[in-house]
């Protein structure tokens, strides 16, 4: 066995349980006429988490009542103008968070999408 002390894992395999979908919009132009289209950007495993009591409680002070945490492996390219699939439900990205700007994790705030208020 190895005696030397290893840095421990900062995300660990078995806490990621969940397949997510991120999503990126694409805007097509045709005659004069937009269309915007949600298409697949990457699928990875995830930590998928509701906020706990305190910040559930500060979330909803500003309305971010239904928001979810989603905790990934770090990977370049994640931004807010993304969505997220996860179990049949969209979310929007409100955060992205490099968890102590160590490139080895990202912590992800979402709100679901409510029918009728697609984001811009």
């Amino acid at each position: 066995m190895h005696t030397s002390k290893q840095k421990e894992p900062i995300v660990h395999a078995g806490e990621l349980r969940h397949r997510v979908v991120f999503l990126q919009k694409q805007v097509q132009v045709k005659s004069g006429v937009s269309t915007t289209q949600w298409l697949p950007a990457f699928t990875c495993w995830c930590k998928v988490e509701p906020l706990s009591g305190r910040e559930f409680w500060q979330a909803a002070a500003v309305n971010r009542e239904n928001e979810v945490r989603f905790t990934l492996r770090y990977r370049n390219g994640v931004n807010p103008a993304m969505r997220i699939l996860f179990e049949g439900k969209l979310y929007d990205i409100t955060t992205v968070l490099d968890v102590d700007n160590r490139h080895s994790k990202l912590e992800i705030l979402a709100r679901s999408v409510t029918d009728g208020q697609p984001t811009a």
